[in-house]
């Protein structure tokens, strides 16, 4: 059996939770390439250590290396749980601002681990590398809400896709809209990979059977795990939930973990969003549970009735919430965006009409009348062991084919 060294890179996935869950994802499934292909795949988790030669401003900047800690534990937290024998290693960054080395730092640990292949590259700082690369864009939501931007960060977007493009010629998507997208707004010299909607689940998530009863949750309850962010788009299931409650279904509850911080593209949005739970007097029905461990979140999910994706943009089929409910075969409701309608209806995905509560509380009322079946351990093991062959094909696929043609 032949080896690929894999190097998986976290710089600009580490700091927030889905490009976290992206990466380790990316991991599970080469852990079984070597039961659906002729490789079996070495990996190594590959970290950004920023670096500043001038003391005084390290010194100055005390709070980047705070954030950078918290980033680190992050991302090697949940390796630790879903892929504890990937080795972490650590490459000096060179901050852009100051001095641009091109990419030549990570190349020269890149040689140092003999890595076939480095992905997914998120950022544009890296156009002098040699080692085979893949570059990623999440997606481009700068183009169709560019009021929740500021001036900078819409720049700094613009910019950074532009350079990528320059210089990248192989690139993965998570879905086809993202394609699309990158194809119609920076056209070029490159090829991209569309991953296919195949969720799965690592086994820890399968076996876990964790006690949340500290969170005096009702027994039947639908969960939205996302960031307080204005275009998630929580109003349109609180409003849902409300119509629901008129409807005597009051004593169903609404889950919705993430941090519970103000939008910094809207400060007031948080505080909006309490302030119309209490008007529509569902206090006692929507639970903030804020920031949880992921097994918490897992377990929320497995006891829920469905999960919730409200949100008006994502880069792929219902984001992270969405792949992680499919994958432990726990209904999904999801706006009718783009993106979502790459999925068709099925006895898993259910879609609404975006912003439409009323559609919404339908589509709820509905799974609630089912009274479905809980999913036996062995029903998602099966479903997981076919979509991981199928992920697994298509990285082992990609991989190779960039390295024969880069």
């Amino acid at each position: 059996m032949k080896t690929l060294t894999v190097a998986l890179l976290a710089d600009g996935l580490y700091t927030w939770d889905g490009g976290t869950d992206f990466l380790s994802n990316i991991a599970c499934v080469l852990q079984n390439a070597k039961k659906t292909s002729d490789y079996d795949v070495k990996m190594y988790l590959v970290l950004p250590r920023e670096y500043l030669p001038i003391r005084v401003a390290r010194r100055l900047i005390k709070k980047l290396d705070l954030n950078e800690k918290a980033n680190i534990e992050r991302v090697t937290s949940v390796f630790k749980v879903l892929c504890p024998e990937v080795p972490v290693v650590f490459y000096r960054k060179h901050i852009k601002k100051i001095h641009d080395d091109g990419g030549n730092s990570l190349d020269r640990t890149l040689k140092k681990l003999k890595a076939d292949i480095c992905f997914p590259i998120l950022r544009d700082y890296y156009p002098k590398m040699e080692t085979p690369w893949i570059g990623y864009i999440a997606d481009f939501q700068e183009k169709y809400l560019p009021e929740l931007f500021d001036q900078a960060t819409l720049d700094y977007r613009e910019n950074n896709s532009r350079n990528q493009v320059k210089n990248t010629k192989f690139f993965v998507a998570t879905s086809k809209s993202v394609k699309d997208d990158l194809e119609e707004y920076y056209p070029g010299d490159y090829k991209v990979f569309v991953q296919p909607f195949a969720p799965f689940a690592p086994q820890t998530f399968i076996e876990c059977d964790v006690d949340i009863s500290s969170y005096k949750l009702p027994k039947r309850f639908f969960i939205i795990s996302n960031q307080f962010w204005i275009h998630k788009n929580h109003m349109t299931a609180i409003k849902a939930m409300k119509i629901l409650f008129d409807r005597k279904y009051d004593d169903v509850g609404l889950v919705c973990t993430g941090r519970m911080y103000s939008d910094n593209r809207d400060g007031e949005y948080c505080n909006e969003i309490k302030k119309t739970v209490s008007e529509l007097g569902l206090e006692k029905n929507i639970f903030f549970v804020g920031f949880i461990p992921k097994m918490d979140q897992i377990q929320m999910i497995k006891n829920s009735v469905a999960l919730i994706q409200p949100s008006l943009f994502e880069g792929d089929p219902g984001g992270c919430s969405v792949y992680n409910a499919n994958s432990l075969l726990i209904p999904s409701i999801m706006a009718d965006i783009r993106v979502n309608n790459e999925v068709e209806d099925s006895d898993l995905i259910r879609h609404f009409e975006a912003k439409n509560p009323e559609d919404l509380a339908d589509k709820m009322i509905k799974l609630l009348d089912e009274h479905r079946e809980r999913p036996s351990k062995e029903m998602v093991i099966k479903h997981n062991e076919e979509n991981i062959k199928t992920l697994s094909e298509f990285y082992v696929g990609s991989i190779l084919d960039t390295i024969e043609k880069y």
